[in-house]
């Protein structure tokens, strides 16, 4: 599926058209996947990503040769113009290498100097959905029935909320979480977990969650899904009046990100405390 895209932004069009060919490539994915293993045993890649990350970084070098790459699989290009392209190839791995749909490309434009996103594309071939935003300009959902301006909901009490999230891979880390989700559960409407930040932040834009927070998180998780978010009317930061990083990255509409802030504040969330 070819989605259009609804705003006037050459970035966002470029941005939008490599994720949606480099989604398609995923999509025709192998019987047999090769599997090997990063950080711990549950952090996996294929070799799908690494091809999927190449497709990306041949083409923006090609159509945007003096722009830097950040991507997850260890693209690592200097940028000369003062932007660069932040990529996750595949977010969403292990929902990718067992067959169930929320995985995504994500492909953000970030300013160097002032780490302000530019244009996000996410796009998640097997939900037949995609999600855009330009900086200033507006947030979309794509899909088979054209496009729809993405906005947050106005729920204000974490009661009412339902609230994303996802794990690390290290033991003590998932343990940590584990104690901030138990005791932040009877406190909130209910908790997902998707398995992929990109889809969980176009979530949080599009109202399908109300809120969003997750520890460990890099930068090519967030750039593309962050300035949908943001674009949409949510709030998207750490801890402690820091930014969103790989302490915490925190995500709502203005009204009930800071009551989210308080809880995750009070539990430690941006510590691998047990």
């Amino acid at each position: 599926m070819n989605f259009s895209n609804p705003l006037v932004d050459s970035d966002l069009t470029f941005a939008l058209e490599i994720a949606q060919v480099t989604g398609a490539l995923l999509a025709d994915r192998p019987e047999l996947l090769e599997v090997d293993s990063k950080s711990t045993p549950t952090d996996v890649v294929t070799h799908m990503d690494k091809l999927a990350e190449e497709l990306l970084v041949s083409r923006i070098r090609l159509d945007r040769p003096l722009d830097g790459i950040l991507g997850e699989e260890g693209a690592d290009v200097p940028s000369q113009s003062g932007r660069v392209w932040v990529i996750d190839p595949l977010d969403g791995t292990v929902n990718y290498l067992y067959g169930l749909p929320f995985w995504a490309v994500s492909v953000g434009l970030v300013e160097v100097e002032t780490g302000r996103g530019l244009v996000g594309a996410v796009v998640a071939p097997l939900l037949n959905k995609a999600w855009v935003a330009a900086d200033s300009k507006g947030a979309f959902a794509l899909d088979i029935n054209g496009s729809r301006r993405l906005a947050v909901t106005d729920c204000q009490d974490l009661n009412r909320a339902l609230v994303g999230t996802g794990f690390g891979y290290s033991t003590q880390r998932r343990a940590s979480q584990g104690r901030v989700v138990r005791t932040m559960l009877p406190h909130v409407r209910d908790i997902r977990r998707m398995g992929s930040c990109a889809i969980d932040l176009c979530l949080v834009a599009g109202g399908n969650l109300d809120a969003y927070y997750e520890r460990g998180v890099n930068p090519w998780d967030h750039a593309a899904g962050g300035v949908i978010a943001r674009e949409a009317g949510a709030i998207v930061s750490g801890l402690h009046q820091s930014s969103e990083s790989d302490e915490m990255l925190a995500a709502a509409n203005p009204v009930l990100h800071p009551k989210l802030i308080t809880m995750l504040e009070s539990l430690d969330a941006d510590t691998d405390q047990e």
